[in-house]
């Protein structure tokens, strides 16, 4: 007796057996008990799989790259400005950049920090939860307003990993202040 092949048997498992080969497929299935066994073991392994993809797909996390950081421009000859200018960082991840701009206060040993998620397509990131993470600690949340911009007001100088949840799975943009810079 000629046994199914793995393709067959994904394919009926899958269920996209043409009509016409299903009777056959379910009459071997039902006389050999290899290939019973063989197709119960692979339907398993499809279902964990699936299973573990769609737990995967809701936690996913995006790492967003540095695309533009003003630290890392030299200043303009001639500019002079008291204190220490805010800022820019542009960070991309797919089709969706975070615009983040900090400035601090010298006075008080704070810094704000406000941004914008800002999309390829037509859509806004309207009400996205946004966190402020320091030693893994979330410590500051705020959400998007209807054209996805947010604020954090005057936290504490601290390293920041500053983290968006959409939909797709969270974007993670790492180090977006450092203490001393």
């Amino acid at each position: 007796m000629r046994h199914l092949s793995i393709d067959s048997l994904m394919t009926h498992i899958d269920g996209r057996v043409i009509a016409a080969e299903e009777p056959g497929v379910e009459e071997h299935l039902s006389n050999c008990g290899e290939c019973a066994e063989l197709r119960r073991e692979l339907a398993g392994k499809v279902e964990l799989f699936q299973s573990e993809t769609a737990a995967i797909g809701k936690s996913r996390k995006i790492i967003a790259a540095l695309v533009f950081d003003t630290y890392q421009e030299p200043a303009l000859a001639g500019v002079r400005r008291v204190g220490a200018p805010p800022r820019q960082l542009l960070f991309r991840a797919g089709d969706v950049d975070v615009d983040v701009k900090i400035e601090a206060m010298e006075a008080n040993d704070r810094i704000t920090l406000v941004g914008q998620v800002l999309s390829n397509g037509a859509k806004f990131f309207d009400n996205t939860p946004v966190k402020l993470e320091s030693h893994g600690i979330v410590r500051y949340k705020t959400r998007t307003n209807l054209v996805g911009e947010f604020s954090f007001d005057e936290v504490p100088k601290d390293t920041y990993h500053l983290s968006v949840d959409l939909p797709e799975g969270q974007i993670t943009l790492f180090c977006v202040h450092r203490a001393n810079a």
